[in-house]
């Protein structure tokens, strides 16, 4: 038996992959990006609430709190900034 593993995402959070680890025979892929159609595939996913989206959000002002906290680490998922927050 075969199997696939693809990690979505680069919001944090890790993975354990090596022998004694995994199940034999699995192939793990991380992605940086993917195609159009897997983003729609993504975004339709989240939207059914089949897939956890977490995020921050900040308004316009807050932008430079944003960028501290991603760069202290206290962002958990994305940090988006809203341009009428």
């Amino acid at each position: 038996m075969e199997a696939d593993v693809t990690i979505v995402g680069i919001g944090g959070g890790a993975a354990s992959v090596g022998f004694g680890t995994t199940a034999y025979n699995v192939a793990v892929r991380s992605p940086y990006w993917g195609s159009r159609a897997e983003l729609t595939e993504v975004l339709d996913l989240a939207r059914a609430g089949a897939i956890d989206v977490h995020v921050q959000t900040y308004a316009m002002d807050e932008a430079p709190t944003a960028y501290e906290d991603l760069r202290g680490g206290r962002v958990h998922g994305r940090a988006v900034i809203l341009p009428n927050g």
